[in-house]
């Protein structure tokens, strides 16, 4: 019997038998999945875990804004790379690539990150990975040799800051649509546009758009989401003060560090409140009750990124891909003044 799922705020999945799954995604439309590698790592625990994991964390949680969730994001990111003619591994690879992300996301990397290390899901990941069913599920489907579970390895997936990359491609949309900053029909013209360049084989393939005035207005996007929302310094102030909390607890020994891969977002909160003392019960209550400070009195914290974006365009079908700041100059001087307006902020 077919069966429907929610799983975030702009995507659906339906069951319909075990060699049919289909995804509804607002951003992206409907797609058929059949590959067998794909249903069984849709359907697994692992990945489940991510429905009760907020993209925004804490700030997701406590209603801060959507809660948009790292499953719909795996998922999109996945969707993203199978339009352009990804292989199965590398879907894989994308539909993976977030599986090690932790209770509240990020909000952990204000907890237990060294400093200048990378976020903790990532330092993690194969720690975490040693514990599920991931490497037999892709062994059983000959991919033992698990490079689908290094995302880096797919350039696709991955890239380094501000190129466009599949994960970044779709929090940035995601993300913008959920706060009002990028319209659908604007996701909607990405999404047809964009490609693999210079095919989806390549060694060295990127994902491109050929419009560089699309490109421009989803960069902005970007930077408008970035300032309202990632590094915002209302919400990274909630942020930092959870993970006080979070860090207290757990180096206490009042919580063990294993719960954050074993709990939803709601489910570990519960558990906080159940082994806090009275002063972080005092400060949960503070962060439940109190709403957003007010930003203009806050520093943006050390620990927290500055996001910004230069996607990369390729125009007609010899074209070598260029930065939008190569193909706009103007978008270079954009950027880089929004990048020293948001640093010029720090504590």
């Amino acid at each position: 019997m077919a069966s429907q799922v929610q799983t975030g705020v702009f995507q659906t999945i339906e069951t319909v038998d075990k060699n049919k799954i289909i995804i509804r995604d607002e951003l992206y439309g409907e797609h058929v999945i059949a590959e067998p590698v794909l249903i069984e790592l849709l359907q697994s625990p692992e990945l489940s875990r991510l429905k009760g994991v907020c993209q925004h964390g804490v700030t997701g949680l406590l209603g801060f804004g959507p809660k948009v969730t790292r499953f719909e994001h795996s998922v999109g990111a996945f969707l993203l790379v199978r339009k352009v003619g990804a292989s199965v591994e590398e879907q894989v690879a994308a539909l993976l690539h977030d599986i090690s992300h932790t209770s509240l996301s990020h909000v952990v990397d204000y907890a237990l990150s060294q400093p200048g290390e990378d976020s903790y899901h990532e330092v993690h990941k194969s720690r975490y990975l040693k514990t599920t069913q991931l490497p037999q599920i892709l062994t059983r489907h000959d991919f033992g040799d698990l490079k689908a579970l290094d995302e880096e390895l797919f350039p696709l997936v991955e890239q380094p800051s501000p190129h466009l990359c599949a994960d970044r491609l779709d929090y940035s949309l995601r993300d913008s649509l959920a706060f009002g900053k990028f319209s659908l029909k604007k996701i909607h013209q990405v999404f047809d546009s964009l490609k693999a360049a210079p095919d989806p084989t390549s060694s060295n393939r990127l994902l491109v758009l050929d419009n560089p005035q699309l490109a421009l207005a989803l960069a902005r996007a970007y930077l408008a989401t970035d300032r309202d929302v990632w590094s915002n310094r209302s919400h990274a102030n909630i942020y930092k003060r959870t993970g006080r909390v979070i860090k207290e607890l757990v180096e206490s020994g009042r919580v063990k560090e294993e719960a954050l891969w074993t709990l939803s977002d709601a489910d570990f909160w519960v558990l906080m409140r159940q082994e806090a003392t009275p002063e972080i019960l005092s400060e949960l209550d503070r962060l439940e009750t109190e709403g957003l400070p007010d930003e203009n009195r806050l520093r943006l914290p050390r620990e927290t990124r500055i996001r910004s974006l230069d996607p990369d365009i390729c125009q007609g079908t010899q074209g070598e891909p260029l930065p939008l700041s190569v193909v706009l100059p103007e978008w270079a001087a954009e950027r880089q003044q929004y990048i020293l307006s948001r640093e010029s902020t720090r504590e």
